[in-house]
């Protein structure tokens, strides 16, 4: 199945046509997560990511097929996006892969007072809509995914090998053990400042998702200094873990900024801790679970030569988890490697 993912991403990115500067953005970004990436140097709860996403504004490409069946869904579920007032400026396509530990990774046992395993394979389409005066927009994502597959397993035990680190020996436990699918659509609505200029953007954005993560929520976004990628296509407050495909921006020019915000989020239901519609090993209930988050992240992009970019973030969440040793607060770091094309 995860191979089936990637050749469609691999299709619909080779299919529609790369337009080149001067027309339009198109960005080729890879991007990796980790936790060994913050302060803190832990080795569990979001432990790691890596994803490959393909973003552009041009009209070839916000056309293409998998785009298209996106795009019809947001018509369908939330009437006026994509007419005369709310049009399509963006559009990203990702596939990706993110795990999930207990902090005990050395034992073969289910530790029920921790977290269990679970991992993510997925591949999503995400599209940016813009309002004529510019002043607000709609950014949109679905994604369709499997949980349960042993390719973060094998990726996480290969580093580990090769960094001599302890195997991750749990993962036989993870939900959905085997592979089940999965599916999320997400919606969020921007609101950009009228104190915005042009080295120094402020929003405030409501946004909300169904499906393996359901959850609603505000967030207040800001970056500041030499800026030159668009408001519409720069949302971190949208990275659901490692799945960043709503948040790649596009350069036309030099860059050099940090940039900063927090979420304040009441969360549903989590398929990564509770399980979806198979039995598994471990699974949480919804009563061990904290249902308001808050998040708070800050980050820092800088251009190179040859329209590359590199941009590190550090994410800090409240705990998911009520009580037991799973109730700690999570942090991780995150690598975005991006070229203009």
């Amino acid at each position: 199945m995860q191979y089936r993912l990637l050749a469609v991403f691999l299709a619909a990115v080779v299919s529609s046509p790369v337009v080149h500067a001067g027309s339009s953005d198109s960005v080729l970004a890879i991007s990796t997560d980790n936790d060994l990436f913050a302060p803190t140097q832990t080795d569990r709860d979001y432990t790691a990511g890596m994803a490959i996403t393909y973003s552009s504004n041009s009209e070839e490409f916000i056309g293409n097929p998998v785009s298209r069946i996106s795009r019809r869904l947001d018509g369908f579920l939330l009437p006026g996006i994509g007419t005369d007032t709310e049009k399509a400026k963006g559009a990203a396509l990702e596939f990706g892969v993110y795990g999930f530990t207990p902090e005990e990774i050395k034992a073969t046992e289910i530790n029920l007072d921790d977290r269990p395993y679970s991992s993510l394979v997925y591949f999503s389409s995400s599209q940016s809509y813009q309002s004529l005066g510019n002043d607000s927009g709609w950014t949109t994502s679905m994604t369709l995914g499997v949980l349960g597959l042993d390719v973060f397993k094998a990726g996480q035990n290969s580093v580990h090998k090769v960094i001599g680190s302890e195997r991750a020996r749990g993962w036989g436990h993870q939900i959905s053990n085997g592979g089940e699918p999965t599916f999320r659509y997400s919606a969020a609505y921007h609101q950009y400042l009228d104190n915005s200029a042009p080295d120094q953007q402020f929003k405030v954005t409501y946004f909300g998702s169904v499906g393996y993560l359901t959850e609603f929520g505000a967030a207040l976004v800001f970056r500041d200094g030499l800026i030159s990628s668009p408001d519409n296509r720069f949302n971190p407050e949208l990275m659901a873990y490692g799945e960043r495909a709503p948040g790649v921006a596009a350069s036309g020019g030099r860059e050099n900024y940090f940039w900063g915000g927090m979420a304040l989020k009441a969360r549903a239901y989590n398929a990564f801790l509770q399980g979806q519609f198979r039995d598994s090993d471990h699974e949480l209930d919804a009563d061990d679970l904290n249902i308001l988050l808050a998040e708070v992240w800050a980050g820092y992009t800088h251009s190179f030569v040859a329209s590359t970019e590199l941009s590190y973030v550090l994410r800090v969440q409240s705990s998911e988890i009520k009580d037991g040793t799973g109730n700690r607060t999570l942090a991780w770091g995150g690598l975005v490697f991006s070229k203009r094309l």
